[in-house]
């Protein structure tokens, strides 16, 4: 496995100081757009230079051989002889205003490439041009320095000797690592049913190079099954690096967990835990600019410190830990939480990290395929997930708000930015008019309006270049803000496909622009290519060929499933055959589910969770049902509900309160997945509805598009989406080996064999319920016959 060092990394790690900015412009499109300016340049040089010269060195470090590479954009001859190296930069930012910091991290990289050149070949002299090309101004700018191949060396040498500890820090850290695995055992006496299978397979996964997708019910115990072997096969040298990616934060502790547990059993690694910017920046830094900040100020000098004092103290970082070492070094969290990350084994984080274009890892996932294992738990969630990554909108209402505080303001300084407003105003007053055409104030279209997404781009240049120069302005927040809307517009316009769609929506004042994807599997298989191997697991992956096809690995995964470790006696499920309770019948058969929801939670004495399409239909159900039942306490799920709301709601059932309590949630919201409701803390749920997603015209054009590439386009854009959020639900209800509990499914669609063939293997023995006294009886029955009729404690 080679240990390649990239010069521009080496250079920033070991000679950046200063302050951090928050870089709000330094992006992919800033990049792409650089790039394009870099080969303007470059083609105007003659035959004398040569571009993108390649640069390599091996080098042996701390016992360890490395290869540093780079890539000059020009290197000149002249009669055949090397005498210069070129680094072109690129931004809006007047060449006068760039800090000293900066501009010495330009000249170090230019440095650093002639070292290599002169390491290569016989030139003791170089001259060292730096062209930097002002994007907002077109002006060139250069700057020439003399360089020696003695002031060569010494920079070398002093770069490599920095570095070297670096190294010399991380070898350790391997050496520790690897000797711990060695001894490393699986840290429980026994495995669960199917749980070896499990790790095993995920084990051949990773050996193999390839992607495996993984059924694995409630109990089989997924994370320690998928984090084990891959950690085995950190310490075997099959990957460098490996990343736990999730939905929700909750699952981080879950992983966070294991590890711990594996630690315990003598496992020596380093692992993060990052955590969105919002949720880890310290309060007192939220409201200050870059300039005034304590955290930002000198962020780079203490950055080396602080590096070392985590590493060799902590090994399992969480947030928590993350926050102590930075206040501790005054040091901005979430920035310092990026840089720790470079030295970790394991990154646990969300799945943006890895899947969303605007926020992705660039650290990690920029340049060429690693040797990096990605393990994505609750892998269903990521069809909507990046469906979402991969949609933007932008409307006109923000324009005219805009306008109208500019002519409030009068100030000067607003009229190259009240400019590019107008111009934007007009553009979207053309797509307007072609709605007015249509004869429709919503029009879907497969091809994007190329034209409006160059006045986009237009409008991007202009404003970054208003932004940079008038921070102070009133109007900095409100123009910031749109241009950042903008700017992710035209981000993920760039990946705009024949799985894309546009989406035009006016009213009398406004018109929006919306663009979605409707099948990123492709894109989800780009990703996944960064690595060389991938787990995608969840204890609802059915069909799993539906989630193959979705997610990007039809052609090239291997898949298995697994069956429930629990006995299916535990688990009672009774179905409605004669239920209605399609929209259109659901009133007139209220009093219908009202009576089987009573019937369920009085024939055993417990806690119930209850879950409904809507919440309209949610606040129906949960009013009739509070009225025929008052002796019953409840509780119901309210639209904005915040954290301390959520747990609120949750101690009801997890704090055994004395007595017990039906709770009414929305299907597919926070309280049907990711909750661990074990032992005593639930004797059964039921579902109202095969909760299919809403009519709506997106969704429509879903479905349209998976029938014309031949697919089933009713189950891919309602089916299947809604009934995961049934089988979710239902997952709450057995969480151990020793509970037990029942699932009613009201609504007579779910005997149609349609939804029969979705049911997993462990759901088999359902049983229909025809009508209210049989349910009345099968309830009692299976409560009768289950360990003294009472859920027990999780084991």
């Amino acid at each position: 496995m080679e240990n390649e060092i990239g010069v521009r990394q080496l250079i920033e790690f070991v000679w950046q100081t200063g302050n951090l900015h928050g870089d709000l412009f330094n992006s992919d499109n800033t990049a792409l757009q650089g790039a394009a300016i870099h080969r303007q340049l470059q083609k105007k040089w003659n035959a004398s230079y040569t571009t993108e010269f390649s640069l390599k060195l091996p080098i042996e470090i701390a016992g360890k051989d490395y290869t540093i590479h780079g890539r000059a954009d020009g290197v000149h001859q002249t009669d055949g002889t090397y005498d210069k190296v070129i680094e072109i930069k690129t931004s809006a930012i007047n060449f006068e205003n760039i800090s000293e910091p900066k501009l010495d991290l330009y000249w170090a990289q230019l440095k650093m490439y002639a070292a290599l050149l002169m390491k290569n070949s016989n030139v003791t002299q170089l001259e060292l041009e730096l062209l930097y090309f002002q994007t907002d101004t077109r002006e060139v700018t250069h700057q020439q320095r003399s360089f020696s191949k003695k002031e060569a060396e010494h920079f070398f040498a002093a770069t490599m000797d920095i570095f070297s500890e670096w190294i010399a820090l991380k070898k350790d850290m391997l050496s520790q690592r690897n000797n711990s695995i060695r001894k490393l055992h699986f840290p429980f006496k026994n495995y669960r049913p199917h749980q070896y299978e499990l790790a095993a397979a995920v084990y051949k996964t990773i050996a193999a190079r390839t992607r495996l997708f993984v059924e694995a019910p409630t109990g089989t115990g997924k994370t320690i099954s998928t984090l084990f072997p891959a950690v085995m096969a950190l310490g075997q040298a099959k990957i460098d690096r490996l990343f736990y990616l999730t939905a929700k934060e909750s699952t981080h502790q879950v992983a966070e967990q294991s590890l711990s547990i594996l630690q315990q059993s003598g496992l020596y690694l380093h692992s993060i835990t990052l955590t969105a910017k919002e949720k880890i920046t310290f309060e007192e830094e939220k409201e200050l600019e870059d300039d005034k900040n304590p955290f930002f100020i000198g962020y780079y000098d203490r950055l080396k410190p602080a590096l070392k004092d985590i590493l060799q103290h902590e090994t399992i970082i969480t947030a928590i830990t993350v926050k102590k070492y930075a206040k501790k070094h005054v040091l901005d969290p979430f920035e310092f939480s990026l840089d720790i990350s470079l030295f970790c084994d394991i990154i646990i984080s969300d799945y943006n990290y890895l899947f969303d274009p605007l926020v992705y890892l660039q650290r990690f996932f920029q340049d060429s395929v690693k040797d990096y294992c990605f393990l994505i738990d609750e892998a269903h969630n990521l069809v909507a997930r990046s469906r979402a990554m991969y949609t933007a909108e932008i409307s006109s209402a923000p324009i005219n708000n805009l306008l109208t505080e500019i002519k409030r303001s009068h100030k000067g300084s607003s009229k190259d930015i009240k400019s590019g407003l107008i111009k934007l105003q007009k553009d979207f007053a053309k797509l307007q008019a072609s709605l007015v055409e249509s004869k429709d104030n919503i029009l879907i279209l497969k091809k994007y309006p190329d034209k409006f997404l160059k006045q986009l781009q237009h409008f991007v240049s202009k404003t970054q270049s208003w932004l940079k120069q008038n921070p102070d302005h009133s109007l900095f927040k409100q123009v910031l803000d749109y241009y950042l809307i903008v700017h992710a517009f035209i981000k993920i316009s760039s990946f705009y496909d024949e799985t894309f769609r546009t989406k035009l929506v006016a009213t009398e004042k406004n018109v929006a622009i919306k663009i979605f994807c409707l099948n990123p599997s492709s894109l989800l298989a780009q990703t996944l290519a960064k690595g060389k191997s991938a787990v995608l697991f969840s204890a609802t992956l059915s069909p799993i060929t539906y989630y193959q096809d979705v997610l990007g690995g039809k052609d090239n995964s291997l898949v298995y499933k697994l069956s429930s470790p629990f006995k299916t006696e535990n688990l009672g499920i009774f179905t409605t055959p004669k239920l209605n309770v399609t929209y259109r019948f659901r009133s007139q058969n209220e009093s219908r589910i009202i009576a089987a929801l009573s019937t369920m939670v009085h024939a055993k004495s417990g806690n119930y969770l209850i879950f409904l399409p809507s919440y309209a239909f949610l606040e129906q159900i949960y009013s009739a049902f509070l009225q025929a039942n008052p002796d019953i306490k409840t509780i119901c799920q309210d639209l904005n509900m915040d954290k301390a709301a959520k747990n609120n709601f949750l101690s009801y059932f997890t704090k055994r309160p004395l007595e017990n309590v039906t709770g009414f949630a929305v299907l597919g919201g926070s309280f049907s997945e990711g909750i661990d409701l074990k032992g005593e803390s639930l004797s059964g749920v039921a579902i109202v509805t095969v909760g299919l997603p809403s009519l709506n015209d997106e969704t429509e054009e879903l479905k349209c598009f998976f029938e014309q590439t031949n697919r089933n386009g009713f189950e891919y854009a309602y089916q299947l989406p809604g009934f995961n959020n049934v089988l979710q639900a239902a997952g709450r209800v057995i969480r151990g080996t020793t509970d037990t509990g029942v699932i009613l499914l009201l609504d007579q669609r779910f005997t149609n064999s349609r939804y029969t063939r979705l049911f997993p293997l462990h759901w088999q023995h359902y049983q229909k319920s025809y009508s209210l006294t049989q349910l009345k009886s099968q309830l009692a029955f299976f409560w009768r016959h289950t360990k003294s009729g009472n859920k027990g404690r999780n084991t």
